[in-house]
C-alpha cells in the first residue's frame, strides 16, 4: 500500500470524519489502494487524520451499472463534470493535528499539497509517523454491496 499526503477542503474533512462521505471523488487518482494522511486546506490548515483508500471506482461504469435509477444516473453525470473517480473510504482514523507553521519549521521546504503527492521514502513520512497519535474517531466501512443511493451523494 503506498502513502501519499492528500488535501481535503475542511467541509469534505468534516463529512469524511463524521462518517457521512463513503467515496472520496478526484479527476485523476492511481487505481490501487492507498494510505492518504489527510492535510485539510484553509482555514484549518493542518495534518488532522489519516484515510486508507480502497476500490477505485470510475464514474462512467456506475452510470451504466444503475441505469434502471434515473436520480442516481443523474447525480452521477452532474460528478461526472468534475470526476472521474470515486475511491471507498475503507477506514478513516482521527488524529492528533500538526499545523502547517509547525510543519513548515520542522520540515524544510514543506509545500502543501495542490491535490496530493507520495510520501514513500521521503522524511515527512517518519516524521508524521512519529508525530501524529490516533484519537476516539476511527469509522470503518464496507463495500460489499453499492446500491445507487449511496453514488455520488457527498
Amino acid at each position: 500500500m503506498r502513502t501519499m499526503l492528500l488535501s481535503f477542503k475542511p467541509s469534505v474533512y468534516e463529512k469524511i470524519r463524521t462518517g457521512i462521505k463513503i467515496f472520496e471523488h478526484r479527476r485523476s487518482f492511481p487505481n490501487e489502494p492507498i494510505k492518504a494522511y489527510m492535510y485539510v486546506s484553509s482555514p484549518i490548515c493542518a495534518i488532522t487524520g489519516i484515510v486508507y483508500l480502497g476500490r477505485r471506482h470510475e464514474l462512467k461504469d456506475w452510470e451504466r451499472e444503475f441505469v434502471s435509477d434515473k436520480d442516481a444516473v443523474e447525480r452521477i453525470k452532474k460528478y461526472r463534470e468534475l470526476y472521474n473517480y470515486a475511491m471507498e473510504i475503507v477506514e478513516f482514523q482521527e488524529t492528533t493535528e500538526i499545523l502547517l507553521s509547525q510543519l513548515r519549521t520542522d520540515i524544510e521546504g514543506f509545500i502543501a499539497p495542490q491535490m496530493y503527492y507520495y510520501l514513500d521514502g521521503k522524511p515527512l513520512l517518519a516524521y508524521l509517523e512519529d508525530k501524529l497519535e490516533s484519537k476516539e474517531i476511527n469509522i470503518k466501512h464496507t463495500f460489499e454491496n453499492i446500491t445507487s443511493s449511496q453514488v455520488c451523494v457527498h
